[in-house]
């Protein structure tokens, strides 16, 4: 008769120290690539051409072109800020856009909530979008 040894399935066996060695590397450059292209990503969108149209008491529509250098398709919110003349925040919005991979595209936004009344739509002062992080 043929005896069969059979391999113990609740014996525990340690990993070797050169396994451990070589997954922990990876990790460890795993880690610094994720982060050198996460500091990279802001850098290849360009936010321009920033305009204010059909300005009335309620609502307002900003319009702005984002560039995108990259070549995967980004997911980024970005924040639009108005301010009145006198520096006070008049609106702000937080928005999440998707962009194609290398294209120019041109967004229009509404912003309908207000932090105070807009009298005279010449109490504009300035107004920003940026990538909200």
């Amino acid at each position: 008769m043929k005896s069969v040894d059979r391999i113990d399935i609740n014996k525990k066996r340690a990993i070797p120290p050169a396994t451990k060695l070589i997954l922990m590397i990876a990790v460890i450059i795993g880690l610094l690539l994720h982060t050198c292209w996460k500091k990279t990503q802001g850098d290849n969108l360009q936010i321009s051409d920033i305009q204010l149209s059909n300005i009335t008491h309620v609502s307002l529509d900003i319009s702005f072109t984002i560039a995108s250098r990259a070549s995967v398709e980004l997911e980024k919110s970005f924040m639009i800020e108005i301010y009145t003349t006198s520096g006070e925040l008049l609106a702000n919005k937080l928005t999440r856009l998707t962009i194609p991979p290398k294209t120019r595209k041109r967004y229009i936004k509404v912003l309908q909530k207000f932090n105070m009344p807009l009298n005279n739509p010449d109490d504009i002062g300035d107004f920003k979008v940026y990538i909200y992080k």
